[in-house]
C-alpha cells in the first residue's frame, strides 16, 4: 500500500511539473510566471528519485543509457520528423513555418532549434549523471561541491561559449550532477533533513534576491539566472521542489481516494514525455489558425489537448497489442 502511495505522490508532482512547464508556454502574468520557475529544476529531482531503481535493473551503465535514450531521444526525433514534414506541407500553401538548415539541425541536437526540445537535452544529461554518481564511492558531496564553484566561476569568468562548455557543461553540473544528486538521496533523507535543506536553500535564494534588487534597484527575474541555471535559479528551485516533495510524499497531502482522479494523475505522470512532445505540435497550431486567446484559455487548450492526444496514442499502442518492448517505450511512455 505504501508503494501505490509513493507513486501517486511523485507522479503527482511530475503533474505539476509538467503542467507548468505547459504554462511556461502561454504567456502567463510575469509573476506567475516567475513563481512556476521551479518546474524543471522538480522534474529533474523526481529522475534522480526514479533513476536509483532504474540503474539497479539495469545489468550495466551502457544498458541503462540505452533504455534512456530510447525513451528520450527516439520519441523525440520521431516527433521533430513528422513535425518538419507537416510544417512543410503547410508552407506549400501558406510560408509560415521558417525551415532553414540551421533549425532543422540544431532541433536535433537539442540545443536550439524550434525553442522547446532544450529540455529533452537535460534529460540525457541528467541520465548520463546517473552512472557517474553511482560510481563516486567517497566524497560525493565534496566532489559536486567544488564543480558546481567551478562551474559559476567559468561561466562569470568566460561566459556563454558555443559548444561543449555552453550546452553540455552549464547544464550536466548544475542539472545532472546537483539536482540528480539530491533525488537520489531523498528517499534517505528523514522529514528533518528534507526541510532543513529546503529552508537553506530558500534563504540563500531570498539574500540573493535582496542583494540583487539594491544592487539593480529593481527585481530579478529567476528567469533571468535560467539559461544555463545559477544559484539565484536553482536555490529558488530546490528549495521549493523539496518543500513539494516533503508535502506530497511525506505528509501526503494529495490524499487521492477517487479511482478516476488516481488514474488521471498516473496517467500524466507516466506520460510527461509525450505530452510535452504533443503541446510542441498544438503550440504550432497558433501560427497556422491565428487563435486569439487568453493566456489561460491557451493553457487550457495545451494542455487537454496534448493530454487527450497522448491518451488517444496510448490506446492505440494497447489496442494494436504491440509485445516489443522497444516500441511500446517509444510510444507509451
Amino acid at each position: 500500500m505504501e508503494k501505490e502511495k509513493r507513486k501517486v505522490s511523485i507522479d503527482a508532482l511530475k503533474c505539476i511539473g509538467m503542467l507548468l512547464i505547459i504554462l511556461a508556454h502561454c504567456g502567463a502574468p510575469t509573476f506567475l510566471d516567475q513563481i512556476r520557475n521551479f518546474d524543471v529544476v522538480l522534474l529533474v529531482i523526481l529522475s534522480g528519485i526514479l533513476a536509483v531503481k532504474s540503474y539497479a535493473r539495469s545489468e550495466s551503465w551502457f544498458k541503462y543509457i540505452g533504455k534512456r535514450i530510447i525513451r528520450l531521444l527516439v520519441p523525440t526525433y520521431i516527433f521533430l520528423t513528422v513535425l518538419f514534414i507537416l510544417e512543410r506541407i503547410v508552407n506549400v500553401f501558406k510560408p509560415i513555418f521558417p525551415l532553414e538548415p540551421e533549425l532543422i539541425i540544431t532541433s536535433y541536437n537539442l540545443t536550439s532549434g524550434i525553442g522547446y526540445v532544450w529540455i529533452i537535452r537535460i534529460y540525457l544529461l541528467s541520465a548520463i549523471a546517473v552512472p557517474i554518481l553511482m560510481n563516486i564511492k567517497k566524497y560525493k558531496k565534496t566532489i559536486i561541491a567544488i564543480l558546481f564553484i567551478v562551474y559559476e566561476v567559468l561561466f562569470y569568468t568566460i561566459g556563454n561559449v558555443n559548444g561543449i562548455l555552453e550546452h553540455i557543461v552549464y547544464y550536466l553540473i548544475p542539472y545532472g550532477l546537483l539536482c540528480v544528486y539530491i533525488g537520489m538521496r531523498l528517499n534517505d533523507w528523514d522529514n528533518k533533513k528534507i526541510l532543513k535543506v529546503s529552508g537553506v536553500c530558500l534563504l540563500i535564494f531570498v539574500v540573493i534576491f535582496t542583494v540583487l534588487y539594491f544592487t539593480k534597484n529593481q527585481i530579478t527575474k529567476i528567469s533571468d539566472y535560467k539559461y544555463p541555471p545559477r544559484l539565484y535559479y536553482l536555490s529558488y528551485g530546490i528549495g521549493i521542489s523539496l518543500l513539494l516533495y516533503y508535502l506530497f510524499e511525506r505528509k501526503n497531502i494529495l490524499n487521492v481516494k477517487e479511482k478516476l482522479n488516481k488514474k488521471i494523475i498516473l496517467f500524466i505522470g507516466r506520460h510527461t514525455m509525450w505530452i510535452y512532445l504533443w503541446q510542441i505540435f498544438y503550440l504550432n497550431t497558433f501560427a497556422v489558425i491565428k487563435l486569439q486567446v487568453t493566456w489561460y484559455e491557451k493553457f487550457i487548450y495545451l494542455a487537454t489537448a496534448s493530454i487527450l492526444t497522448t491518451y488517444i496514442q496510448s490506446r492505440i499502442v494497447q489496442k494494436l497489442n504491440i509485445k516489443n518492448k522497444t516500441i511500446r517505450a517509444i510510444f507509451d511512455s
